[in-house]
């Protein structure tokens, strides 16, 4: 047994870790590097929700609305942020306009089914 208490160097358990003093307030500074390279913001695309109003509200507004989505995902590659917003407003009254189209599309062809009833079509 002495010989295995010899070879492992046993020490108590404290509760606290030991204090290092690591002074982590201030970051190393690189030289030559005084400020990273900004990253321009991303204006949004509004792809998603393009190709949900191209599937199922209004295909031929859907279209477009895709169309203008991809054109200010190409905008924020480039970095043109002026036709990039511009491409989004389009892109989002586009949305909009598919959506309200899709809904009243939905409602001109279901109300007269609930209010005449499904077993007369002469309605």
């Amino acid at each position: 047994m002495t010989e295995l208490s010899e070879s492992i160097d046993l020490q108590p358990i404290t509760s606290q870790p030991p204090n290092h003093d690591l002074d982590v307030s201030s970051q190393p500074v690189i030289p030559g590097y005084s400020e990273l390279p900004t990253v321009p913001s991303q204006v949004t695309d509004y792809l998603p929700l393009s190709l949900c109003t191209m599937l199922y509200c209004c295909l031929p507004i859907g279209i477009f609305a895709v169309l203008y989505s991809i054109r200010v995902r190409e905008a924020n590659l480039v970095g043109d942020q002026t036709r990039a917003q511009r491409a989004s407003r389009i892109a989002c009254v586009l949305n909009v306009l598919a959506g309200i189209f899709g809904v009243i599309i939905t409602l001109a062809t279901v109300l007269p089914k609930i209010f005449c009833g499904f077993e007369h079509s002469n309605c």
